[in-house]
């Protein structure tokens, strides 16, 4: 196959969101070294080839043809050399993944003239096989869809948000529109997007810890304030009540009763109205709301609003604690069988 006259960005920014979703890639930086050894290529540095061969490393430059990296193929796996002077910091990640490019793109096995040595190809066809690597390495690196979320598109937030240096993110901002441009042409923004939904809309309460992932929320749905922000906790708080479509309880949550009419709200044992939606009907709280809640929402994630499970009681309030006696109820004595049972 023939090397192509110009750069196939339209390709490499395809292959740059299969390669993303391949690796599950959804937070960034990300470690593209461990990507390296997952897939089971080889890595070695250019201090390794000085020790190896007893040369300095101008020669290893010069031996290799590249003052960052190398990759070849050996017929039956890849091996990336790379340079790891220390004062080239970020610059090693943009390398690493511009050799992946290389990989992923097939550069090394589609074209003919790439198997014997890159040194042997024209100024114009070395130049479309680095434009490509490069574009693959700046879409994986900062995806369109991550950058375009990012409120403050200095070069220095992107440099300090993505791990790359100050050149690669000047350069991932000169190429930013046409990259989206093409993404949207082709059909993969919308796959990017699916990739990093998670990623964009995850929210920690920063009064209870609750953790959410949701795009048109004001308020937690557990305190009921509104001190959401981006990024992750571990606190769930856990759905225990089970609910159908129209947040109506499939089992009454008050006396268990498991023959809840399809047509009524209520249960017809105890009366315990099953829907847990917002109480703000008549606008007591903002405009008037009302609108379906989780099985553990206690607040309207909307307005704010009680919902009515936290109204009537069917869930206690985040921050209730039972008032146990601990003396009175423990027994004075364990039988030999319940020594070994765990703790409820």
């Amino acid at each position: 196959m023939k090397i192509p006259t110009y750069a196939r960005y339209d390709y490499c920014n395809q292959r740059a969101c299969e390669f993303l979703e391949e690796n599950n890639i959804r937070s960034f930086p990300f470690d593209v070294k461990r990507i390296i050894y997952n897939s089971g290529w080889g890595l070695v540095t250019y201090s390794e080839l000085m020790h190896q061969f007893s040369c300095d490393r101008d020669t290893v430059i010069r031996c290799l043809g590249s003052e960052d990296g190398y990759t070849q193929l050996d017929d039956v796996n890849y091996c990336i050399a790379y340079n790891d002077e220390e004062w080239l910091g970020d610059r090693i990640r943009f390398t690493l993944m511009h050799e992946i490019g290389h990989i992923y793109l097939r550069h090394l096995v589609d074209f003919e003239a790439t198997r014997l040595y890159r040194g042997s190809l024209t100024k114009q066809e070395n130049k479309v096989l680095e434009n490509e690597a490069n574009a693959f390495a700046r879409n994986v690196l900062v995806p369109t869809a991550m950058l375009q979320q990012l409120k403050n598109k200095s070069v220095s937030n992107i440099s300090n948000h993505f791990g790359i240096t100050l050149a690669a993110a000047q350069t991932r901002l000169n190429f930013f529109y046409e990259d989206n441009r093409i993404n949207k042409q082709n059909g993969t923004s919308s796959r990017l997007y699916t990739i990093f939904y998670n990623f964009y809309y995850k929210k920690k309460c920063t009064t209870c810890g609750y953790f959410i992932i949701s795009k048109n929320i004001k308020y937690c749905p557990i305190c009921g304030n509104k001190t959401l922000q981006w990024g992750e906790s571990e606190m769930k708080y856990p759905a225990k009540i089970k609910l159908d479509e129209n947040s109506k309880a499939v089992c009454c949550p008050k006396c268990d009763n498991e023959e809840v009419s399809p047509d009524g709200n209520y249960c017809h044992i105890c009366g315990t109205y099953l829907i847990n939606e917002c109480t703000n009907y008549e606008g007591n709280y903002s405009e008037g709301c009302g609108r379906l809640a989780a099985s553990n929402a206690r607040y309207c994630i909307y307005c704010g609003a009680p919902t009515t499970f936290l109204q009537n009681g069917i869930l206690k309030p985040w921050d209730f604690k039972e008032n146990y006696n601990t003396f009175m109820s423990l027994p004075d004595t364990l039988d030999s069988e319940d020594e070994l049972l765990p703790f409820n």
